[in-house]
Formats: C-alpha cells, structure tokens, sequence
C-alpha cells in the first residue's frame, strides 16, 4: 500500500494533477463570479462559448441584451490562462465586454483579452501549491494540469 501511496506521488510530481472543469463547472462559477445567472457554457476542442444576458443601463432606462462570446485560449502564467476575445454578438462593444469580465480577482479585460484566474475556484484552490502547466480542451470540459 505504501508502495502505490509512492508511485503516485512520483507521478504527481512528474506529471502534475488533471483537474476536469465541465461546462457545468463554468457556467456555475461564471454564474456566481460574475453575477450573470443565465449563462450557458459550451466547451469545444477549440473555443470556449459564453450564452447569456447581461443588464445595459442608458441614461435611465435597462436592458437585458442577449450576448454570445467566443474565446480562444492563448497563454497561461502560473494560474491564470489569457483567453483572446475572438467573437461577440449581437455586437461587440467594449462597454458590455467589460462589464461582463472585468470582476476581479476572477476575471479581467482588457484590449481584447480576458486573463482568468483560476484560484477563484474552489476546485483548484484544493490545491494550495503548483501551476497551471497545460490544458487540453476537449469536447464539454477543459482538463486543466497542476504542477507541483
């Protein structure tokens, strides 16, 4: 027993912890963090697409704009993972962007990227040492991989 606590702590240490983050993860964490409550999360093996509506104020009057947000993951810096704003509609102003990420700690936006700070979750603040050292997006679910 001692033995397989061993082999995988040296697995560990090679090749890091997978932790999976569904679409569901996402769409829940957007939801709570960025206080969108109907934001659906569709994961490719590509882009990442945000469905929601937030609220617009001009002047005196409020609007619920529906939105659809494509990003593309660029780079990743110890726990963060920069996304590239790749799409928005139904048009793509920098106002609704910024109010949609511009939440720190979680998010922030600024010129056309959004970096993510992944500490913000609970799954991988389990986790208390180690950096993001790849990701794989896959169908549904971006397999993120912890370092030590």
């Amino acid at each position: 027993m001692l033995n397989k606590l061993k082999e995988k702590l040296i697995s560990a240490s090679v090749n890091g912890f997978e932790i999976p983050i569904s679409s569901a993860n996402m769409e829940q964490l957007i939801g709570m963090k960025l206080g969108n409550r109907d934001v659906r999360v569709e994961i490719t093996s590509e882009y990442l697409v945000l469905h929601g509506t937030t609220e617009v104020k001009k002047m005196m009057f409020k609007k619920n704009v529906p939105f659809k947000i494509t990003l593309k993951p660029i780079q990743l810096d110890k726990r963060t993972i920069q996304f590239e704003l790749i799409d928005m509609k139904p048009f793509d102003i920098n106002i609704i962007t910024s109010k949609i990420f511009n939440k720190p700690p979680f998010a922030e936006y600024t010129n056309r990227t959004i970096k993510v700070d992944f500490n913000a979750w609970d799954v991988v603040k389990k986790i208390p040492v180690g950096n993001i050292k790849s990701y794989e997006m896959v169908e549904g679910a971006i397999n993120i991989r912890l370092s030590l």
